[in-house]
């Protein structure tokens, strides 16, 4: 045996507790018999710790090849004598990183990285490891769905949370211990991140996922960790050494905030005239005006729970037996709260509430500086790694089979589009649009696609989509293309993984079941509810597959919603997840219909008018609407709801919501509103909402930096600390001929005698001497003769400086105010008005 009594025993006692493995459970327990006892080990370790969604989705075979190989690398690592079993069963032999679909690639990538790394110690091997997944992947926003390893490396772009799981599969593919670690919402910005840690002779460092670096503990994100709130990761065993929030199911979400920020234990005590035990407490972000929940803990006996959390505002919602209590907390100020669960209520009255919340301050605390040799190489580096990605993704699009394919289409520039965004799953959207499937023509093949998600073409299979569009057909007929195409023959209902189910489901019901299913839809529902699960088993971010569902008999309320909704559509039943609310719905008389509606008694919707006034609403930004459930509110999904003249129509059921406006400052602080209502069936409501007003010292930051030099005319290198002194200046990279940067030129100058009347500098920053010749910045350098212009290379200063300062770095002109080696005030892109408002900063810090 490789593996320790101690271990062993530890595994078998957890997998007999969490027996039974639903419908599968005698299949999977047979098939163990035949596996060594190492295998077995590592089988009882798999299905003692995997969702519901993983026991019916894939099947034994499949992660027999990853107990395989992890004994191949237990036995043949260069590292195995250095990693303790503790930390190879959790970050290196376990099967899944994030959400991902599971696929056999772990030999794949041992085979592209076994010479890369030969002769390597763990750290170099580490950015060796990382290089290479640049060399073929960079970051690109998607949706939440998280794509296989493999997916990503054949589109060649990925999201943070995709292109962390890649360099951690590649990462313990080679038998270097790492993990996806994850800061759920930021607490400085609109936005989340994910990124990765490697375990390198005893210790873990940080790396950016696909972003190359000299050294580790290096990323974009340095200075952003600081100011979290929260970083988490999983793991499957108990790990020495490691802090434990919670469990979410069979996995453990570990707090790993205190390598990466100031932080403290925060203690939650939830009380009447007793301790209340039981009671769920959220810790929630307000991030894109929304209460995001960061991590969730189960109050104890002495109605007492808490965790390590940064220093900032902080959102409690506790909640038991569908009544709440909230509270917002600055947990710089305090080291814990009470909250009176006296007070707790089942819904709210209708009320409006100003409200602040505080993000942690700057810190430099994970500054790592480069020496100047390392500065060199790594440009270098990221250079050759984004030439080789180009040239690796060259050969995905097939543009001459694509054009040829194309012009048979009525819409020939589409069909070309989704060849594209196939990347390298090009060949299986190509067969599929080639097949003849005997309707005339092949535009509904088109439709059909069009229905799916952007991310779908990259990993969906041609057999995938045969098997849906053949056996739809028959129901073409019955209802418009509008309702069929996305309804009927769609295969997707919400995030799960595309599979073939129709022919499966049709050989589960007789024909007598399946025309009571579409005489009465309601009758699908009752089926689907026999599948439920153990809270055990459960993961919130993994959705079973229709036939994974059946197989398995196992099932979360969201798997449920996606089997009804395939089951309908396999008979022929137009049938959807409601995208604004997740409601699952049917179609009858011309209509959705939810299904919890009695239909003999329709209690109709309600009426919500929104005035606006003339702000630009962003959902999801700068607004959302919540519903009360059960004691929480769950984030509508309104972002394709247009706004017309300041106004925005709604049709919601009936029930308690809350909006929120939310303001955010350029030093991370939010100044927000909150409006509680209630809507009733068969009448409107009409509520005018606004954004709070910020002054002009809420805008005031001050964040250290690392020095930075520019080149004057004559090629002399000259600090920006020089160029600011002991008074404000501000600093402009500009893009010229680009019209953001034509538009903020034409402020200065409009601005030309307030600006040459104040004591303070102006620097404009340009990469080379083309700038020189454009007329809108020669005419700006007239109009304001004391700015000065430099040279530099904003790959380093510009991209650094929005770093910095909180910013979009690839979003120019760049517009910063400094006062010595401190910023102050930092502005990418343009908004109108940018210089005016500059103006009012530097006054203000002239006469503080």
């Amino acid at each position: 045996m490789l593996f320790t009594q101690t271990i062993q025993n530890t595994i078998h006692n957890k997998f007999m507790e969490n027996l039974p493995l639903g419908l599968l459970e005698s299949e999977i327990l047979m098939k163990m018999k035949d596996c060594s006892d190492d295998e077995r080990i590592i089988m009882e370790f798999f299905y003692s710790t995997m969702s519901a969604s993983d026991i019916g989705d894939y099947d034994f075979s499949l992660y027999k090849k990853f107990a395989d190989f992890g004994l191949f690398l237990a036995e043949n690592s260069q590292w195995k004598k250095v990693v303790s079993e503790d930390i190879f069963f959790n970050f290196v032999l376990y099967y899944r990183i994030n959400n991902e679909a599971i696929e056999d690639c772990r030999p794949f990538f041992y085979n592209a990285l076994k010479d890369r790394i030969r002769g390597k110690n763990m750290k170099e091997a580490a950015l060796e490891v990382n290089l290479w997944c640049a060399e073929h992947v960079t970051y690109q926003a998607t949706d939440e769905r998280t794509v296989s390893p493999l997916t990503v490396l054949r589109s060649s772009y990925g999201r943070c949370g995709e292109e962390s799981t890649l360099v951690v599969t590649a990462m313990r593919s080679v038998g270097i211990p790492a993990r996806q670690v994850y800061t759920p919402r930021w607490a400085h910005c609109d936005d989340n991140h994910a990124w990765v840690e490697v375990w390198c002779d005893g210790d873990w460092y940080y790396l950016g996922a696909c972003e190359p670096e000299p050294v580790l503990n290096r990323g974009w994100f340095n200075n952003a960790s600081a100011r979290a709130m929260l970083v988490d990761a999983k793991a499957f065993l108990t790990v020495a050494r490691e802090d434990m929030i919670t469990r979410n199911g069979q996995t453990l979400i570990l707090n790993e905030l205190s390598r990466y920020a100031p932080s403290r234990y925060f203690t939650v005590t939830v009380k009447d005239s007793l301790p209340v035990p039981g009671v769920t407490v959220h810790f929630e972000m307000l991030n894109g005006s929304e209460f995001f929940p960061l991590a969730s803990i189960t109050t104890d006996e002495s109605g007492n729970g808490g965790l390590t959390l940064g220093f900032g505002s902080i959102h409690i919602h506790g909640v038991k037996d569908h009544r709440f209590v909230e509270a917002i907390v600055d947990t710089s100020a305090t080291a814990s709260v009470t909250l009176d669960f006296s007070r707790a209520t089942q819904t709210e009255p209708e009320y409006q509430e100003d409200f602040n919340f505080i993000a942690p301050k700057d810190s430099m605390r994970n500054n790592v500086q480069l020496t100047e040799e390392q500065k060199e190489l790594r440009c270098r580096v990221i250079s050759s790694a984004d030439q080789k990605r180009k040239e690796y993704a060259k050969g995905f699009y097939q543009e001459e089979n694509a054009e040829k394919l194309a012009a048979g289409f009525s819409h020939p520039q589409e069909v070309a589009g989704i060849l594209k965004s196939a990347e390298g799953n090009f060949q299986e959207i190509y067969e599929f649009l080639s097949m003849d499937f005997g309707t005339g023509d092949k535009e509904l093949q088109f439709q059909m696609l069009k229905c799916l998600q952007k991310k779908d073409y990259r990993d969906v299979r041609c057999s995938v989509l045969v098997e849906h569009f053949k056996w739809a057909l028959k129901y073409q007929k019955d209802y418009p293309l509008e309702i069929f195409v996305p309804y009927i023959m769609c295969p997707r209902a919400y995030y799960e993984q595309l599979t073939p189910y129709r022919e499966f489901i049709l050989s589960v019901f007789d024909k007598h079941r399946a025309e009571l299913f579409r005489e009465q839809p309601k009758q699908v529902w009752e089926y689907v509810s026999k599948f439920q699960l153990d809270l055990s088993r459960y993961h919130e971010q993994l959705i079973g597959t229709p036939e994974g569902i059946i197989r398995s008999g196992l099932a979360d309320l969201k798997g449920r919603k996606v089997l009804f909704t395939a089951i309908c559509r396999t008979f022929g039943i137009p049938a959807r997840i409601n995208p604004v609310d997740l409601a699952v719905q049917y179609y009858e008389k011309g209509e959705f219909k939810n299904l919890e509606d009695n239909s003999d008694e329709d209690k109709g919707n309600a009426g919500l008018i929104l005035i606006g006034g003339t702000e630009k609403w962003f959902y999801l930004n700068n607004w959302t609407i919540a519903v009360l459930k059960e004691g929480s509110y769950q984030t509508l999904e309104l972002a394709d709801y247009p706004w017309k003249n300041g106004q925005l129509e709604l049709y919601l059921k009936p029930g308690s919501y809350r909006l929120i406006t939310s303001n955010r400052t350029p030093n991370g602080n939010q100044f927000a509103k909150k409006y509680c209502f209630n809507l009733e069936a068969g009448k409107t409501k009409t509520l005018a909402i606004s954004l709070r007003e910020v002054e002009i010292s809420d805008l005031i930051e001050d964040i250290s930096f690392t020095p930075f030099e520019l080149y004057n005319e004559n090629n002399e290198a000259i600090s920006a600390e020089a160029m600011s002194g002991d008074k404000p200046a501000v600093f402009v990279w500009l893009e010229e001929g680009h019209e953001p940067t034509e538009h903020i030129l034409n402020e200065f100058i409009q601005a030309q005698d307030v600006l040459n009347k104040m004591d303070c500098s102006i620097i404009f920053i340009i990469p080379d001497h083309n700038a020189l010749v454009n007329e809108t910045f020669k005419k700006t350098c007239r109009a304001i003769p004391g700015a000065k212009v430099y040279y530099s290379d904003f790959s380093d200063t510009a991209e650094t400086m929005a770093r910095r300062m909180y910013v979009d770095p690839e979003n120019l002109p760049l517009t910063v105010v400094m006062q010595g080696s401190h910023g102050i005030y930092a502005c990418s892109g343009y908004n109108v008005g940018i210089v005016g408002l500059i103006i009012k900063i530097m006054n203000l810090q002239l006469w503080t």
